[in-house]
């Protein structure tokens, strides 16, 4: 939460951090708010023929990474240390794609913020760890920024995933990500 607001990026800074990273961009969030939105604009719509015109189409309405793209820009203005930035996609395009937009907007690094829940009964330990392999992968290949991988505390053989993650081109991983728990 620290780091949501400029303020909080330089009074990190002020008091003696080597490097700030921001809250993570999640794109399964920017994908409902767009559904969301484009729901409630259309419904009811066919109702009168007029009413086809009452809103803007809902890609005037700006629900993509704008805003957390613009903070990175200011965050760099606005502090000297490192400005390292976390994503969370869903989808492969959608590590890529985001990923490209941090490096643009001058991140000075890239945080893999990877929530999977493996749910399935027949998905195996080796097809979890490969999703994380293929995402690091995947990432590394449309950026120059370094980027690191915030690993979850359960894996059953950390050691191993974190030789893996480093052969597959981590530059760094993060001890662990906290997930939220299901009662």
């Amino acid at each position: 939460p620290m780091t949501e607001k400029l303020d909080g990026v330089k009074k990190a800074e002020d008091a003696g951090f080597s490097a700030i990273v921001l809250h993570s961009l999640f794109e399964e969030q920017l994908k409902l708010e767009s559904e969301e939105l484009n729901f409630h604009l259309n419904h009811g719509t066919e109702s009168f023929a007029e009413a086809l015109s009452y809103f803007p189409e809902a890609e005037e309405y700006r629900l993509g990474p704008e805003d957390y793209l613009e903070h990175i820009v200011k965050a760099k203005a606005a502090v000297k240390v490192p400005v390292i930035a976390s994503l969370n996609g869903t989808s492969a395009g959608g590590w890529t794609d985001y990923a490209k937009k941090i490096q643009q907007a001058g991140a000075d690094a890239l945080e893999l913020n990877i929530y999977y829940i493996p749910t399935g009964l027949d998905i195996t330990a080796d097809e979890v760890e490969k999703t994380y392999i293929d995402i690091l992968k995947s990432v590394k290949s449309v950026v120059k920024i370094p980027v690191a991988v915030k690993l979850s505390p359960f894996f059953s053989s950390m050691g191993n995933m974190a030789k893996k993650l480093d052969a597959a081109g981590a530059n760094g991983l993060v001890l662990f990500n906290r997930f939220y728990q299901p009662d």
